[in-house]
């Protein structure tokens, strides 16, 4: 590629090739999301492990946006803009920004005097760029630039392929305290629990979720499933967001009470640095523990990633409706049951069906030592009942079960846990008001529960497990 003038045929293939990593977000056509694009594209190859390629693409993304900022129309700024970044290893990075303006290709400027009038910084993208153009966008509604830089020298770069090797379900770390014995019995049907291979030809939960919430973590099968439950609940990305703040405000304040022991049941893809379980509780505790369990390969790939620098901090692939066979596992010696535990149950309920939810929560009530929190966040089926049927359906045409909960089904599914005193919340979504003036909309219920009684042994009948749960009341608010 380097021996020879960079062609829109090289661009064209070097888009195609099946190396070739990408990440792209939307973002409105408002002079702050200059900044933002800068933050994307810098995020974006320190994931990728290029961050010596930092300083070029960020100017030249942060000019490209610009120019399509400074050109919008008053009517485009709720189009926005699309800013996509991919990475050829060895080969090349590619910049490319689409927006709404209808006006033809920017020109190629290399007169400082005339960027005012035909391109701001567009003179700063061709000395950068090996080969760089502008064409009208495939659905007629813009134009797209595109700014090819050369990678200057050969790099393997990173890979799913090479990803998936160093967390196969049986690796787990040998450092750490002594494992405890566990009192879990394990079932002869949960022994050895077949997990998930990584697969991005389908749809995964975790990614799907990135996606609308306006992640890079996710791919075309993701998206082809994302967009429609968008259509369908334009709410939605405003209550995976609430969901995931309530649930970090839940986290930090457990540890303030003086909890040091987290189990994160279902944990999804890594968030940014500051807005994961571990950044909550260490602000509070540093001396923290936290463990991360998630079926999903990818999303174990990831958390070890991001938790090299934490050594505090235990990634774990397991099915958590094996909860016994999970419960077992040599990682789980990492938690100190002799002291409280907060387990974290945060949207992740509505993936599981009513007899394995169940079990799931029995078993984790009779397991966790006194004193111990379980903290659960569950998505509403009585807060948009228009939209909930769509959304299930089409997870369902997916292969995946969703199921949203009303108030009067996750009571009955949590009745034997005591309840906090603030009860079940109702978690709105941030301003987002319904038509006729009614309260601000939830999208989940949260809770927070306790254990006030040592656990049961495991000969102890289903009768007697209930006296000992107690038996509190229920307070809901709204």
């Amino acid at each position: 590629m380097n021996s020879h003038q960079v062609t829109r045929g090289d661009l064209l293939e070097a888009l195609a090739s099946p190396t070739a990593l990408s990440a792209c977000m939307t973002l409105p056509s408002r002079p702050e999301s200059v900044k933002t694009a800068r933050d994307f594209v810098a995020d974006q190859l320190a994931r990728w492990g290029r961050p010596d390629l930092e300083g070029s693409a960020t100017l030249v993304c942060s000019e490209l946006v610009t120019n399509a900022v400074t050109h919008a129309t008053p009517d485009s700024s709720a189009s926005g803009c699309l800013v996509a970044l991919t990475l050829v290893p060895g080969e090349a990075l590619i910049t490319q920004v689409a927006d709404p303006d209808p006006s033809p290709p920017v020109p190629r400027i290399t007169l400082s005097g005339a960027l005012a009038e035909d391109g701001r910084g567009l003179s700063i993208v061709t000395q950068l760029s090996a080969y760089w153009s502008a064409s009208p966008r495939p659905d007629g509604q813009g134009k797209v630039v595109s700014a090819y830089l050369l990678t200057n020298h050969d790099t393997t770069g990173p890979s799913e392929t090479v990803a998936v090797e160093p967390f196969l379900p049986d690796r787990t770390p040998s450092t750490g305290p002594p494992a405890q014995a566990s009192s879990v019995p394990t079932p002869a049907s949960e022994c050895e629990p077949e997990l998930p291979k990584l697969d991005l030809s389908t749809p995964s939960v975790a990614r799907v979720c990135d996606f609308i919430t306006g992640g890079t973590d996710n791919y075309s099968a993701d998206r082809a499933l994302g967009r429609p439950l968008l259509a369908a609940a334009p709410w939605l990305d405003r209550a995976a967001a609430a969901a995931r703040n309530h649930g970090q405000e839940t986290v930090a304040r457990l540890a303030a009470q003086g909890i040091t022991q987290f189990l994160d049941l279902g944990c999804g893809l890594p968030q940014r640095h500051g807005r994961n379980t571990h950044d909550a509780v260490q602000r509070h505790r540093p001396e923290s523990t936290v463990v991360y369990v998630d079926r999903d390969p990818m999303v174990q790939a990831h958390v070890r990633t991001w938790l090299a620098e934490t050594p505090r901090e235990l990634d774990l692939q397991a099915d958590i409706t094996r909860t016994a066979h999970l419960l077992n596992q040599p990682a789980m010696a990492r938690l100190n049951r002799a002291r409280p535990i907060a387990v974290l149950l945060h949207e992740v309920l509505p993936w599981i069906s009513d007899g394995k939810a169940q079990h799931l929560l029995e078993t984790l009530r009779n397991w966790l030592p006194a004193g111990s929190v379980l903290s659960v966040v569950h998505a509403a089926a009585d807060s948009h009942p228009e939209s909930t049927p769509a959304l299930a359906g089409l997870y369902r045409k997916a292969g995946i079960l969703y199921r949203p909960r009303s108030l009067a089904q996750l009571l009955a599914l949590v009745h034997s846990w005591d309840m906090d005193a603030t009860g079940i919340t109702a978690v709105p979504l941030g301003g987002l008001q319904a038509v006729g003036g009614r309260a601000p909309l939830y999208g989940s219920y949260a809770f927070v529960a306790r254990t006030h009684h040592p656990p049961a042994r495991s000969g102890q009948d289903a009768p007697a497990r209930e006296e000992a749960a107690g038996g509190a009341g229920l307070e809901v608010t709204r």
